[in-house]
């Protein structure tokens, strides 16, 4: 039997959204008849058989990988410290996790179960998987497959790779290693493979663009319209969170676009924003207020709440805003909110991944935050109090597309 080995620390780590492109990958797999060992980090370590393989956590030393239950009993968790995990940044080169992922890529159970495996996949971040998947297959001789959910050096992430000259130089030496041990690598927009090829053109030959795709139509039961009348309120909703997931990703960003379209007619909203958010973003929307009120359109904010319950109410909604201010990624609710055939105001800059897609798509209303056109913000208005419209999803970005790509480009790995 083929034999594959995904080295994940996140997998299971609640809300973690790289859960979802690692589902993925454990799905296809056991489609095709691979027998999969999944190495994850947590409170403890242990073995468990699943239907498509074998589970096998090994503990995190540093505690940032925590279980809510691990053998039957509750462990208590450790309080995030931020100047701990400041400190614990600085030292550990590319980044903490890297303490785990040699860890692993060690444990004397974790060889005996991956010996005979094709290949190792890692995906990031953190980059530390990717040093422990290395390991790993030089361990037990096997092809090594690097999957870059987020760029490494392009666009970082990490503030210390963006302020920091040696922080580059260190991390950089590791990025270059692991990349020319690759076999394949995947990233998920052309505009990630593109600049990755810029900088380090060996990579142009082994790196495959593998986006992600639309939910499942399993995880949730959708009602895809509701019955609005000319009078009700039109509803919007931004899901996700803002600051707290990039600094570039202010409110204004989204709101100020959003608002140059309001008034030309009589039209009046709620503006649902939902997300768990940063005290500067409430400030934010507490200015903007006033505003929208003067417009007949109210905002309200949410917390988070679990995927299957956001998708039921992105589903109720007349509107779906987007806000990407990358300009290699391509969100993960850009596809949920694809597959819910809805319009959407995505406020991205012009020549982004996103605005790439955007643009051949008529659900997309794509408009520039840094030079906003009310034109769009209007069309986008009008569409939502359409209630006729008949979007044609894409086809590339079904699993069933997908998987195709991934199983493909893995067996000749």
């Amino acid at each position: 039997m083929k034999k594959a080995v995904l080295f994940t620390p996140f997998w299971r780590q609640v809300g973690h959204v790289g859960n979802y492109r690692v589902d993925r990958f454990v799905r296809w797999l056991a489609a095709a008849g691979f027998y999969v060992l999944l190495v994850r980090a947590g409170s403890v370590t242990e073995l468990h058989s699943v239907p498509w393989g074998v589970e096998m956590t090994v503990r995190d030393p540093l505690g940032f990988y925590r279980d809510a239950v691990a053998n039957g009993a509750a462990v208590k968790t450790r309080r995030p410290n931020k100047l701990r995990r400041s400190v614990a940044c600085w030292l550990f080169n590319p980044d903490p996790g890297i303490l785990w992922a040699r860890a692993a890529a060690k444990n004397k159970a974790v060889l005996e179960q991956a010996a005979g495996a094709s290949f190792v996949l890692s995906s990031s971040p953190p980059e530390s998987a990717h040093i422990g998947a290395a390991t790993l297959a030089r361990k037990i001789k096997a092809d090594l497959i690097i999957d870059m959910r987020d760029g490494w050096f392009d666009e970082p992430l990490k503030s210390l790779l963006r302020d920091s000259r040696l922080r580059r130089w260190r991390e950089g030496k590791l990025e270059r290693t692991i990349l020319q041990q690759a076999d394949k690598i995947f990233v998920t927009s052309p505009v990630w493979k593109s600049l990755l090829k810029d900088r380090l053109p060996f990579t142009q030959d082994k790196t495959i663009v593998l986006t992600n795709g639309y939910p499942q139509e399993d995880l949730f039961k959708l009602k895809q319209t509701r019955e609005r009348s000319a009078n009700d309120p039109l509803k919007l909703v931004h899901a996700g969170a803002f600051t707290g997931s990039s600094s570039s990703r202010k409110v204004n960003n989204l709101l100020e676009p959003l608002f140059l379209g309001l008034g030309y007619k009589e039209s009046h909203g709620v503006i649902t924003l939902l997300g768990r958010l940063e005290v500067s973003d409430l400030k934010e929307i507490t200015r903007w207020q006033t505003q929208f009120n003067s417009k007949g359109w109210s905002i309200e904010v949410k917390d988070a709440v679990p995927r299957e319950e956001m998708m039921v109410l992105l589903s109720q909604a007349d509107g779906l805003l987007l806000l990407s201010a990358s300009h290699a990624a391509i969100p993960s609710k850009f596809f949920e909110y694809l597959s819910l055939k809805k319009p959407i105001f995505a406020a991205t800059p012009q020549s982004s991944a996103v605005w790439r897609i955007g643009a051949l798509l008529e659900q997309i209303f794509l408009i520039d935050y840094r030079q906003p056109d009310e034109l769009v913000a209007r069309s986008f208005i009008s569409a939502c109090e359409n209630t006729e419209n008949n979007y044609e999803i894409p086809g590339q970005f079904h699993e069933e597309t997908l998987s195709k790509i991934f199983i493909e480009k893995v067996l000749t790995a």
